[in-house]
């Protein structure tokens, strides 16, 4: 039987990685774990899984050594390209709305196992957009739910985990600080209100000397 298998990470997309992180990470006879590995990466059944030959399986598990390489981390580039249409990361912290850093550090916030790794697709969606390019300029596209629903399904199912894994790690790293910058940003605000709030009451009497 003949059997196709990603041979790098870039092979990897995040739907695939979603149920290949389990498989990795439970405890378990080594054998059940490659035949559960094989599945994820190649999309047959346990039962088709144990009738590949022994030669052809010993040819899966060196194509299969690439699981024991870390993901890349680095950025390349802000802009990717996936399936033809373009979409780009958030790299500076001013872009990024306040409702959406907030979607995104909810569920890396959850407390489930794996919680960042269930929602990576959409953790992505929250801090890269589709854009296109107009007039000489790279442009973020209006966000309808239509387009919402395409490019989750595009992320899920077509983003390389080559290329997810970097923003992911990125953005996790640049929360902190950003988190860091709201709090101050809001402590600015409220004391500036708080001396508006002074001044007008001076201006009015109010708390004055008699």
């Amino acid at each position: 039987m003949e059997v196709t298998i990603p041979t790098s990470w870039k092979d990897i997309n995040i739907d695939t990685y979603i149920n290949l992180v389990p498989v990795l990470e439970t405890e378990q006879d080594e054998v059940k774990r490659v035949i559960d590995i094989i599945c994820v990466l190649t999309g047959k059944k346990r039962e088709e899984v144990r009738e590949i030959k022994l030669n052809d399986y010993n040819k899966l598990l060196k194509k299969m050594s690439f699981l024991f390489e870390k993901i890349p981390t680095k950025l390349k580039s802000k802009r990717i390209k996936i399936d033809g249409k373009y979409y780009e990361f958030k790299l500076q912290a001013e872009n990024l709305l306040f409702g959406e850093y907030i979607n995104a550090m909810e569920m890396i916030n959850q407390k489930q196992n794996n919680s960042i790794v269930q929602n990576l697709d959409k953790i992505l969606l929250s801090i890269c957009r589709p854009v296109e390019r107009k007039f000489f300029r790279w442009r973020e596209k209006k966000m309808t739910n239509q387009l919402l629903k395409e490019t989750l399904q595009i992320f899920r199912f077509k983003m390389s985990i080559a290329d997810a894994y970097p923003l992911a790690v990125f953005f996790c790293s640049l929360s902190k600080d950003l988190m860091t910058n709201i709090q101050t940003s809001l402590m600015d605000q409220a004391n500036k209100i708080t001396k508006e709030v002074e001044k007008d009451l001076r201006v009015a009497g109010v708390g004055g000397h008699s």
